[in-house]
C-alpha cells in the first residue's frame, strides 16, 4: 500500500511541475529527421514548414494526417519518400504526435 501511495505522489507531484512527462516536439523533429527535407521557409528536399503550417492550419487537422485519418493536403512529387516517414509517425504514442503537431505548428 505504501508504494502505491508514494507512486501517486510522485505522479501528482510530477504533472503539476508542468508536464515533465510531455513529449517534446523538436527532439522528435530531430530524431525522426524530418528536418533533412521540411525546412523552415524554404522549399528543399519536400515542403516547407511554413507551408504545412498553411495548409494544415490546426493541430487537429495535422495529427489526422499523421495518424493516416486523412490524405495529405498538399501534392508533392516527392510523397514516396514520405510514405515511410508516415509509416513511423503512425505508431509513435498519440502524446508525442501531438507534441510533433505542435513543434510544426511553431513556424508560424
Amino acid at each position: 500500500m505504501r508504494l502505491i501511495l508514494s507512486i501517486l505522489v510522485l505522479v501528482t507531484a510530477l504533472s503539476a511541475g508542468g508536464g515533465t512527462w510531455a513529449a517534446d516536439g523538436a527532439q522528435i523533429f530531430v530524431e525522426l529527421k524530418c528536418g533533412m527535407c521540411h525546412k523552415p521557409d524554404k522549399k528543399a528536399a519536400a515542403i516547407s514548414l511554413a507551408e504545412i503550417v498553411q495548409t494544415y492550419s490546426d493541430k487537429a487537422k495535422l495529427v489526422k494526417f499523421f495518424e493516416g485519418q486523412m490524405k495529405p493536403l498538399i501534392e508533392s512529387e516527392k510523397w514516396g519518400m514520405m510514405l515511410g516517414q508516415l509509416e513511423k509517425i503512425k505508431t509513435l504514442p498519440d502524446q508525442d504526435k501531438e507534441a510533433l503537431a505542435g513543434y510544426i505548428l511553431s513556424f508560424r
